[in-house]
């Protein structure tokens, strides 16, 4: 038999459920009953009497609502912690977790410090702190732990809907070895959101395999994680490793095997960086020599403190000299610059150092031999040279690295700073009487300063044979260096600027507006027929209607005409352009936000740190790349999440 516990204790008439209900051949008279009247009104009868008199377990109830809400006040407290120590990169933990300890890190550090200003704390702390194992205080570092993998989801969660809502987005990868050793591949995804571009980190991952098989695998797991179609992706680009930027077995072939629309673009900037490289090892002996030069000076200086402050120190030097890299390779321009605006103060002080008698033999003979190489028209020369062309090539890397950079405005950078290199070539006089307006270099070149050799006369030879044929003095080292060297960044320059000209034309048509309608149809065309799934026949139509809105202004950059529809809510009037200029957005010009990633990745897991875990070392560094969005989300429902699941019910006495 069944019954109605609310019925039985409270209808005023009897009925079968109040009796007892036994009747199975019918059973649809339960349902009956739960939908009559009487058991409505018991029902109701029954909330208004909870509501004023309570329950049995209302007491129960009451003490966990009271707990949740303590352990939530507390949990509160220790978000806001964590959330300022993760956004700076700073440690937790120190040598103990002890409380009144100077050795217990940063998280209890800063926690003691809040207690002092703020009673509740410092009461939960008195009650609750070091009280040993088995007693709640929510402070241990396993909770910490807890938080931070709670924050770093939510934060993840929020860029994979952000990414979700863009719909298409583009892979950029690149690894680096960590302080313990292990490869740590970082993966940072680019979108266009509300018309604005988007290049968010989302974490490392180790690995242990460098086959374009094996990161491709990587790639794909991690877009699967997120809840991404990889058939929406359409741009990566990478660094230009082999196993990276490989035409048959590298990462962008094996994804172009699965989705044919991901098109890899090799990062700008090291392409750049390769550049230079490039016409430094393949041009010319006399450049080569010049940079090991260069990294000499700067190591003779830097050997030891002494000499660093008899070089720079109380001197007329106004920039230090900076050490050379081959990975970093605009740092030269700094170094270049340094010895330019400083040559005679350097030389001078290299002088003094080479005849005082209180410095060691050797390191006086460093310096003489040092000194004399600084003597030379040719060092001078290409002190010069080199200054100005680096400048150029360090402000192109810089803006190249810029998060919201597209496609075409990098393009355009490569072309200007190559036409300024070929616009150089008639420049070599200006550097040549710069160099000589030196103080203490000589003004003729090492081979004018040799003797001519001659040589021996025959009796059937005439007198003109007596002059070596060849290039002297400075037109041959303008022939053999100065245009070698201009030559070699032109040639290098075109090579590189090359593997964007074909994806920028292809997508010309929606920044170079300015032509024909039947050529814009045409263009037009080509770029629907690549994207048949994302653009229709009516794309050449909305560009001509949207090239008659915008005829003030004869050119607009894609990032501008992006904006402009947002501005005027003109995505459904342009649905072709609006997905058109998301697309193109999306695709990558540079892997620098990758090795921005790596810079913070040695501070959260700095050579004190190598112990850490690979999840909470991926949750800190969410946390910290990502702190502009850290700042602005509201984690209370996290604390919410664990202070429910960490209440507990005390026992009623």
């Amino acid at each position: 038999m069944v019954y109605c516990f609310t019925c039985k204790c409270l209808a005023g008439q009897q009925n079968a459920f109040t009796e007892g209900y036994s009747d199975w051949k019918h059973p649809d008279r339960v349902t009956a009953h739960e939908k009559s009247a009487s058991h409505r009104e018991c029902l109701l009868a029954l909330l208004r009497r909870s509501r004023n008199a309570g329950t049995v377990d209302v007491v129960l109830r009451q003490q966990k609502e009271d707990a949740a809400k303590y352990w939530r006040e507390v949990l509160r407290r220790i978000v806001a912690v964590i959330k300022f120590l993760s956004v700076r990169g700073l440690a937790f933990r120190g040598d103990n977790e002890l409380l009144g300890s100077s050795g217990n890190g940063n998280y209890l550090g800063l926690i003691e410090l809040l207690a002092e200003f703020d009673p509740f704390l410092k009461d939960h702390l008195d009650k609750h702190g070091q009280k040993g194992r088995g007693h709640a205080s929510y402070l241990s570092s396993t909770v910490c732990d807890e938080l931070i993998c709670l924050m770093s989801e939510k934060v993840k969660r929020k860029i994979a809907s952000k990414i979700q809502h863009a719909k298409y987005f583009s892979i950029i990868t690149d690894s680096t070895p960590d302080m313990s050793h292990t490869d740590q591949l970082t993966f940072i995804f680019r979108c266009v959101s509300e018309g604005e571009i988007l290049e968010r980190f989302i974490g490392f991952e180790p690995i242990y395999s460098h086959t374009g098989a094996s990161l491709a695998g990587c790639v794909m797991k991690m877009i699967a994680n997120l809840g991404l179609d990889l058939s929406n992706c359409r741009g990566q680009s990478y660094d230009n490793a082999s196993n990276m930027s490989g035409k048959y077995n590298g990462l962008q072939a094996h994804l172009k095997k699965i989705n044919p629309l991901i098109h890899y673009v090799p990062c700008a900037a090291h392409s750049l960086n390769l550049v230079g490289v490039n016409s430094i090892e393949d041009s010319c002996q006399t450049a080569r020599n010049y940079f090991d030069f260069l990294q000499s000076l700067y190591v003779f200086c830097a050997k030891s403190t002494h000499r660093w402050d008899k070089m720079f120190h109380n001197t007329d030097v106004t920039r230090t000299l900076k050490p050379l890299s081959n990975t970093r390779w605009t740092c030269r321009a700094d170094s270049t610059k340094a010895l330019r605006e400083n040559y005679k103060a350097i030389r001078e002080a290299l002088g003094r150092f080479s005849t005082d008698p209180e410095e060691r033999g050797e390191a006086r003979r460093e310096a003489s031999s040092l000194c004399a190489h600084l003597d030379k028209l040719e060092t001078a020369v290409l002190t010069h040279v080199w200054d100005k062309i680096l400048a150029r090539f360090k402000t192109t890397t810089e803006a190249l690295q810029n998060p919201s950079i597209t496609l075409d405005t990098a393009e355009r950078l490569l072309q200007s700073l190559r036409a300024y290199v070929a616009s150089e070539r008639d420049e070599f006089e200006k550097y040549e009487n710069a160099a000589r307006d030196i103080e203490g270099v000589s003004h003729l070149y090492k081979e004018e300063i040799k003797r001519v050799k001659k040589r021996k006369r025959f009796p059937d030879e005439s007198g003109d044979s007596d002059v070596l044929l060849g290039l002297h003095g400075s037109r041959r080292f303008q022939v053999e260096t100065y245009y070698v060297i201009l030559d070699k960044l032109l040639s290098c320059l075109d090579k590189r600027i090359g593997a964007y000209t074909e994806l920028n034309e292809l997508f010309s048509v929606l920044f170079n507006m300015d032509t024909d309608c039947d050529n814009v149809r045409k263009c037009a065309s080509t770029l629907s027929t690549v994207y048949p799934d994302d653009l229709d026949k009516d794309f050449g139509e909305d560009l001509i209607q949207l090239k008659t809105f915008v005829r003030e202004e004869k050119k607009h950059s894609p990032a501008t005409l992006l904006q402009l529809l947002h501005t005027h809510g003109l995505q459904s009037t342009f649905p072709n352009v609006y997905v058109g200029l998301r697309l193109f957005l999306t695709l990558p010009v540079t892997n620098a936000e990758g090795e921005r990633s790596f810079s913070r990745l040695k501070r959260v897991k700095n050579e004190l740190r190598t112990t850490m875990t690979q999840k909470r070392l991926t949750a800190l560094s969410l946390l910290t790349i990502e702190s502009e969005l850290v700042k602005e989300l509201d984690f209370k429902d996290v604390v919410d999440t664990l202070s429910c699941a960490k209440s507990r019910k005390k026992q009623l006495c």
